[in-house]
């Protein structure tokens, strides 16, 4: 068989695939669909972005622990079968092992199902995104939630009178990076939170290119908490970052109730991310009780076993 030049165009992500990305992403779930986390994380995990026959590919380099293509995301006219022999095309021309990542269980199915063969398949927990129903979380109500409505009171009598929430926009997003500062001033530095600070330093910077939504805190009229999110599709809205500085450490149940509210009730969900394997990141996203949560899974099939004919 002769070898031709890779299939798919790939190149690094940038605001100017926004639209394109969100059309055919409008019904995803998972975090890595959401357009934001696709432009702000592809320096971290060197991603890099084709978009052929109305069909979302995606790429990542190995960097910072993912590695090999995402599941395709298509629109309607586009076969499935079709886009997943693409990225099998792929990875034969640039002589890449077939290899996925971020897979859901149903995805995983899908490549077993038009990709057989011996397919190695692992799982990390930390990869895991936390689905909440939008409701549950404006309200709070119930035993449940016992514990949040108590510590939300709790911070509302230590600081009577002086709150206020302001929505988060161009003109705010200086106080939300204020917020971010002080959140990490209180840490020492690792290379994660060097991304994670530069990620989110450039979405304040383009709130509304990026069609961000979310709040600033105010006590004593300084900013002293912030939430940033944006829409994966018209049901699901997906929060990208939360940080409170740190002596108002109790305004987290505050704020995750604030965004909750703010949103449209046609959002029913709410994709609060992943935990990445820290102990207290995954308590405090157990302790409001998702709905779901979507387990991830990387695939990478047998070099023995692979057919790579069309």
């Amino acid at each position: 068989m002769t070898i031709g030049p890779p299939v798919l165009p790939f190149s690094h992500p940038t605001i100017e695939y926004a639209a394109d990305v969100r059309a055919l992403t409008r019904h995803g779930r998972a975090s890595d669909q959401a357009f934001v986390n696709i432009y702000l994380l592809g320096e971290k995990y060197g991603t890099t972005v084709a978009i052929k026959h109305n069909c979302l590919f995606r790429h990542f380099s190995g960097q910072d622990r993912l590695r090999g293509y995402a599941f395709p995301c298509t629109c309607e006219t586009t076969s499935l079968r079709n886009a997943l022999e693409a990225i099998r095309d792929d990875a034969y021309a640039r002589k890449r092992p077939l290899q996925f990542c971020l897979l859901t269980s149903e995805q995983l199915a899908a490549v077993r199902q038009f990709l057989p063969g011996n397919w190695e398949v692992h799982s990390d927990r930390g990869d895991a995104d936390y689905l909440y129903r939008r409701d549950e979380l404006a309200e709070l109500r119930g035993n449940a939630f016992h514990g949040k409505r108590n510590h939300i009171s709790k911070f509302l009598r230590e600081h009577p009178g002086k709150l206020h929430f302001l929505s988060l926009s161009r003109e705010t997003a200086q106080d939300a990076l204020h917020v971010a500062q002080e959140w990490l001033s209180d840490r020492e530095l690792t290379l994660a939170l060097a991304y994670e600070a530069r990620a989110l330093h450039n979405a304040l910077q383009a709130v509304e290119e990026l069609e961000l939504f979310g709040t600033v805190l105010y006590a004593d009229g300084q900013p002293i908490g912030m939430s940033v999110g944006s829409m994966i599709s018209p049901e699901v809205a997906d929060i990208h970052y939360e940080k409170c500085t740190p002596p108002y450490r109790g305004a987290y149940p505050l704020l995750t109730q604030k965004v909750a509210r703010q949103l449209p009730s046609d959002c029913e969900y709410i994709n609060r991310e992943e935990d990445l394997n820290q102990p207290g990141l995954r308590q405090a996203k157990l302790s409001f009780y998702p709905c779901e949560i979507i387990e991830k899974y990387s695939a990478t099939l047998n070099p023995s076993q692979e057919n790579l004919q069309s």
